[in-house]
């Protein structure tokens, strides 16, 4: 079984950290968010990841190469025409027809991985959700087979939303319908969708079911990247005690951090290198080597190597004022 994660998207809803940082490397908790994804294979066996990379996919293999160890590929994307044209891209990876898992480099999540490769037949991943008009959806008859698959429906008739967690059994039936969708321009708000491609193998007669994915956390726009930050404190959170200042968990704070006279939390995580002083940080997320000095946070995305200073102020307020100092 070999393993695609396609990550060479530009992370739009991310800018402008993602102007100089993948969004796959985007730190959650004090770990780049590829991280939580490797995590969750690392123990089944597989004999090679590939990555589908672009936007700034020097960074990503640069990182890959430096932490892990396993047999890797990186293929780079250059044209964006939908997730099923993305994953088109590894197909010259399969000399022979082997089964294939999917999972795209976005999210966070967990589930059973391991017991998903084990079972002989394709299976997507998929989680309730309150609003299902931004994902795929799929409808499934009473044992759990799929029996339709729609992309982003303004109406969505489940709400059974497809997860970004794909396995295939065959690697070379996967590329046959992706090729097949590409060759007869089929595609869906503009896109070669990967939904497309598995709704072709459905016609050709291969059976798709569904597994539950306990636990997916969006990484994609600052509001959801915070809140996913939130969640991951609470199991990862290293909530030091720092003479001088104050610290309100959950909390991280990586190495060589340095912190003077201030109040940290709660739901911060500080990346390594960083120095704060004389500041006021709640529900945010500092990057590597940053300086905060004199500040109040919250709700805050601050990028690596970043520089916020704000100057204090000199009062001279009489009696019976009232004086609000805005943002």
């Amino acid at each position: 079984m070999k393993i695609i994660l396609p990550i060479a998207g530009k992370g739009t809803r991310l800018r402008p950290h993602t102007h100089v940082i993948p969004k796959s490397l985007i730190r959650v908790a004090g770990k780049p968010i590829i991280d939580y994804i490797i995590e969750q294979i690392q123990n089944i066996n597989f004999s090679e990841i590939i990555f589908i990379i672009g936007h700034l996919g020097e960074e990503i293999q640069n990182y890959i190469f430096k932490t892990y160890n396993f047999k890797m590929k990186f293929i780079r994307q250059y044209e964006f025409k939908g997730l099923g044209h993305a994953i088109f891209h590894a197909k010259d990876c399969f000399e022979n027809d082997e089964s294939v898992l999917i999972l795209l480099g976005d999210i966070i999540f967990t589930a059973d991985i391991g017991k998903v490769v084990e079972l002989d037949e394709n299976q997507i991943g998929v989680m309730e959700v309150k609003d299902a008009r931004k994902f795929g959806v799929v409808m499934i008859d009473k044992n759990g087979n799929i029996t339709n698959m729609i992309e982003k429906p303004e109406n969505p008739p489940t709400n059974l939303a497809i997860s970004g967690i794909y396995y295939f059994k065959s690697s070379f039936k996967l590329f046959n319908a992706i090729e097949y969708i590409i060759k007869e321009k089929i595609l869906t708000k503009n896109e070669y969708q990967l939904t497309d491609a598995m709704k072709r193998m459905m016609y050709m007669g291969e059976k798709f079911k569904i597994f539950y994915v306990p636990e997916w956390y969006d990484c994609g726009e600052k509001d959801t990247l915070l809140e996913t930050n939130k969640i991951m404190l609470t199991r990862y959170a290293t909530n030091d005690r720092i003479n001088g200042s104050i610290i309100l968990p959950p909390v991280f704070i990586g190495k060589d951090c340095v912190i003077e006279n201030s109040i940290i939390g709660p739901y911060v995580s500080v990346s390594e290198g960083s120095y704060v002083k004389n500041s006021i940080i709640k529900n945010s997320i500092l990057g590597k080597e940053t300086s905060v000095e004199n500040t109040i946070l919250d709700k805050s995305l601050i990028g690596d190597n970043s520089i916020l200073s704000e100057s204090s102020r000199e009062l001279n307020i009489g009696p019976d004022s009232e004086i609000i100092l805005t943002k």
